[in-house]
């Protein structure tokens, strides 16, 4: 009777510890940024980033990239990777420019509607 409750104790031990049937995956805690400005974690069984969100532009990344380039920088000067802005329907690109105010960082500002780029110098404080 000892000897079947120990083999019956030891298999309950063995299937606890060696056979789990909800194994958990912990995936890491790395974002990335989506063109939307929002960002997305890794998920899933395989720790692959969340979809991003789909942007309803009437221009791609790529097409108001090229609209920026055109308009906002000069040689040797460069963009970042777009941003779109939902509420004000524009491409945003923060720029390394050659030129630079004190207190400001700028961006390439692409307007859907118009299809046109600016310099938006986001310009944060008071100058004292």
């Amino acid at each position: 009777m000892i000897i079947l409750v120990l083999i019956i104790l030891g298999l309950g031990i063995y299937k606890f510890n060696f056979t789990n049937d909800d194994i958990h995956f912990v995936c890491t805690e790395e974002a990335k940024l989506c063109p939307d400005g929002s960002a997305v974690g890794r998920t899933g069984p395989n720790c692959e980033f969340a979809l991003c969100p789909q942007i309803n532009s009437l221009l791609s990344e790529a097409e108001a990239r090229v609209i920026a380039e055109k308009s906002c920088i000069k040689g040797g000067e460069v963009l970042s990777a777009g941003t779109y802005n939902t509420n004000s329907r524009t491409w945003w690109y923060d720029a390394n420019l050659n030129a630079t105010r004190e207190g400001c960082n700028p961006a390439c500002m692409v307007s859907e509607e118009t299809k046109t780029a600016e310099i938006n110098w986001q310009c944060t404080g008071l100058k004292q």
